[in-house]
């Protein structure tokens, strides 16, 4: 069985809030499943799905 998660991660010109949210998660064993192209709505947040085995 796979367990998800969507985590909202504030936008930053040099995405390093981005890179160290998805390098956090992987080190818990959760693989990106899916991330917004861009900032939608101008909300400036990336949303990124991970999953793993649960």
């Amino acid at each position: 069985m796979k367990e998800y998660k969507a985590v909202k991660v504030k936008w930053d010109v040099n995405l390093e809030k981005l890179n160290q949210a998805m390098n956090d998660m992987a080190k818990e064993g959760w693989e990106v499943v899916c991330m917004s192209a861009e900032p939608p709505y101008n909300t400036f947040y990336f949303v990124v799905t991970f999953c793993r085995e649960a």
